[in-house]
């Protein structure tokens, strides 16, 4: 059988374009195997600690008040006929200094009535001495006490000694009436507020003033049970050498801070609040640029109990108030278990497994567990003397990274 020229023209073509792709995909590169691309372990903020010995501080907070504040009541009646010009609202005055006095003449004629008529009792009891003499040299026995007694006028003298002694206190009294015309202070101080004024008349148990001391201001501070648990306080004791307190507050515009101690702590417990009230005293509060004045308020610091290995932290670093996330020489993250001593603010205070150079990672981990690598981000330097192995070991870095693509390829199926 015979093929046609066109059949063979078509088998040709045929022929070509079988061997031309053919020779296409002979020829084609074959496609480069890329190796798997690392990946960057993330980034945690972490700090370097360094566990030391540190007095904790207890704050607390209260307003300052005098040792003394007492209201001024008149002893006697009267017209004030003078006042003093410390006898104003913040008048300062010294101990014993009259404060107001009462006209006196009503006063000094009782004490001149008083004396004459102890003069008067005084004479009665002499010339009754007289009789009682004159009575013993003719006494006879007449066989009874009663009898014998009355004839030596026992009774008669016993009635002039009672009556010269009786005389002298109306005497005594109408001085210290006198006396007390004079209105002093009694002790160095300030005045609150007054009530009566010049030419006033006043009667007995009318209120003067109210006034307070200088000598020494106290602070009530409300204390927790945790914060008891700081502090070496003796409760239901006295308080020899008690904590030193450090109080503050801004007065006229700047940060102004005292001195004082802890001296005692109240009788018993706050019923509503559950506090217990612990009280510093300031010695001459009045003394230096800034008066400690009465009313103001103030922060307080006390010195609480001083603990060996303590760190410092955030508070973001404490994860379910017992444990910390710690970098590893590997930059593996481990867990180490810490007590908390002290949370203040955005601070706390922990001991327990803590090293000096573990870095601690503070910044917030969206997902965390032991042994997930992480790229440490210190926020601040290294201890002095401590060698970073994770720096100048960059075999570590590589294993975390090799460690880190093998677990995201794992979760990610192999993809």
């Amino acid at each position: 059988m015979k093929v046609s020229s066109k059949n063979k023209l078509l088998l040709t073509v045929l022929v070509i374009g079988a061997a031309a792709i053919a020779t296409v995909v002979l020829l084609k590169p074959k496609p480069e195997e890329k190796p798997p691309e690392a990946v960057v372990p993330p980034v945690a903020d972490v700090l370097y600690v360094e566990p030391g010995r540190q007095t904790l501080l207890v704050p607390s907070q209260g307003t300052v008040h005098a040792r003394h504040e007492i209201e001024v009541v008149a002893r006697v009646g009267g017209v004030i006929e003078s006042v003093a010009d410390a006898f104003v609202p913040g008048g300062f005055f010294a101990a014993g200094e009259p404060l107001l006095k009462f006209e006196q003449a009503d006063y000094a004629y009782k004490v001149t009535r008083a004396e004459s008529q102890l003069a008067d009792a005084r004479s009665a009891l002499a010339q009754e001495q007289g009789r009682a003499k004159q009575a013993k040299r003719e006494w006879r026995d007449l066989g009874s006490e009663a009898a014998n007694a009355l004839f030596l006028r026992k009774p008669h003298l016993a009635a002039a000694e009672a009556a010269v002694a009786a005389a002298g206190a109306d005497r005594d009294q109408a001085k210290l009436d006198l006396k007390r015309t004079t209105v002093t202070a009694p002790f160095a101080g300030r005045v609150v507020e007054t009530y009566v004024d010049l030419g006033q008349y006043i009667t007995p148990g009318t209120r003067l003033a109210k006034i307070h001391s200088t000598g020494i201001a106290e602070v009530r501070l409300p204390l927790t049970d945790q914060q008891l648990a700081l502090l070496d306080l003796p409760l239901g004791r006295s308080i020899e050498n008690g904590p030193e307190v450090r109080l503050q507050a801004v007065v006229a515009g700047r940060e102004r801070e005292w001195r004082a101690q802890l001296v005692r702590t109240e009788a018993s417990i706050d019923p509503n609040s559950r506090f217990i009230f612990a009280v510093a005293q300031v010695q001459n509060p009045y003394e230096g640029d800034a008066p400690l004045m009465n009313g103001l308020f103030v922060e307080a610091d006390i010195a609480g109990k001083t603990f060996d290995d303590v760190v410092e932290l955030p508070r973001q670093a404490l994860h379910e108030g017992d444990h910390l996330l710690v970098l590893n020489e590997e930059s593996k993250l481990i867990f180490k278990e810490v007590e908390l001593l002290q949370s203040i603010g955005d601070k706390v205070w922990l001991r327990g497994e803590i090293a000096t150079g573990d870095r601690v990672v503070v910044s917030s981990l969206g997902y965390s567990r032991e042994g997930m690598a992480l790229t440490a981000n210190p926020l601040n330097e290294k201890p002095a003397g401590l060698v970073d192995s994770v720096e100048s070991s960059p075999e570590a870095s590589a294993t975390a990274v090799s460690d880190t693509a093998a677990t995201n390829n794992a979760s990610q199926g192999g993809h």
